[in-house]
């Protein structure tokens, strides 16, 4: 009778266990996702959760904040994060293979670095010597790049500082730094605290490299919910036509999502080339989104930001996955 007990009791815990298996892939509709506060990285997936994209496709969207690439991939290799966007500076983790690209989500208008007036620095030769505040491995350490390139003068010539963005922007308003390499939200902050009439804004040169911005999600978590992925991709393209549509809309969406006046949000209406799903058709079929990314490599690679040898852009720019989401 004892052996009776114990093999059924074996047999309900072994059921139990595989119920439960079955249970997490079920409950793969709930997806946990990075936005980051500002008009590139909240309209589209904003955009999608009011217009019920996402619960068509039965998705649940949880919105988790992160104010940079780099903090926001650490959590999705970790687990904690299922899909997240990235700006351009956070590109190279996915050249590195760390994560893989499901949807380009616009090409930005590329800032410059900004520095007072009063400290007369208006060109790149000026910065020699001085300081210069961002948050390295982002966007900002980027456009400091593209500043730089061409120039003659070397990020060593520059006394950069490294602070979380928040922080940069802080040091900055208060004086502490001569310059600082930042992207929308904090330009505007910058623009709207100092008056950019006082401002200095030195851009880049054409350096031939599109400043993408991009939704990610990692090797192991792609392998394992590919339908979730595809759907992801589906309804988020569906965001990004009725955004391209209904962009003041969208503004507003970003606007009551990260608690800034619309005013404020608005100026970053025109930040970006915002992606939809005809134009990313005709990119992929002319192929001009692959040389998007491979173009990025070659400039990763030219100014020593990566730090394994790159992985080919169709082991990580999934066009499968967007024409399948397309179809």
């Amino acid at each position: 009778m004892k052996k009776v007990l114990l093999a059924v009791t074996f047999i309900f815990i072994f059921s139990f266990l595989i119920s439960c298996g079955k249970k997490t892939n079920e409950n793969a509709g709930k997806i946990r996702v990075a936005y980051h506060p500002n008009v590139g990285g909240a309209s589209a997936i904003i955009t999608g959760i009011q217009q019920n994209y996402f619960k068509d496709e039965g998705l649940d969207i949880e919105l988790v904040k992160f104010t940079s690439g780099p903090t926001e991939i650490a959590a999705m290799v970790s687990g904690d994060i299922q899909i997240g966007y990235i700006g351009f500076g956070a590109h190279t983790l996915a050249a590195e293979g760390k994560v893989q690209i499901i949807a380009t989500d616009g090409i930005a208008v590329v800032e410059g670095i900004r520095t007072l007036k009063t400290s007369g620095i208006n060109s790149v030769e000026k910065l020699k010597g001085r300081s210069l505040i961002t948050q390295l491995g982002t966007s900002g350490e980027t456009i400091i790049d593209q500043v730089l390139a061409g120039t003659g003068v070397n990020k060593t010539d520059i006394n950069i500082l490294n602070a979380e963005v928040s922080s940069a922007v802080a040091s900055f308003l208060a004086n502490k730094v001569d310059a600082i390499s930042v992207w929308p939200p904090y330009t505007v902050e910058i623009d709207n605290r100092i008056g950019i009439e006082n401002l200095y804004i030195i851009k880049p040169q054409d350096v031939g490299v599109d400043s993408t911005a991009s939704w990610i999600v990692t090797p192991n978590y792609l392998e394992a919910n590919t339908d979730t992925v595809i759907k992801f991709t589906r309804a988020l393209y569906k965001s990004m036509d009725y955004r391209k549509s209904h962009l003041d809309e969208a503004i507003t969406n970003v606007s009551n999502l990260i608690g800034l006046d619309i005013a404020t949000v608005s100026q970053e209406k025109y930040s970006s080339d915002w992606m939809d799903s005809q134009t990313m058709k005709s990119r992929i079929n002319d192929g001009s989104i692959s040389n998007i990314y491979k173009k990025q490599i070659d400039y990763f690679v030219q100014n020593n930001r990566l730090n394994s040898e790159p992985v080919p852009v169709d082991k990580y720019v999934r066009i499968d996955i967007i024409e399948k989401a397309l179809n």
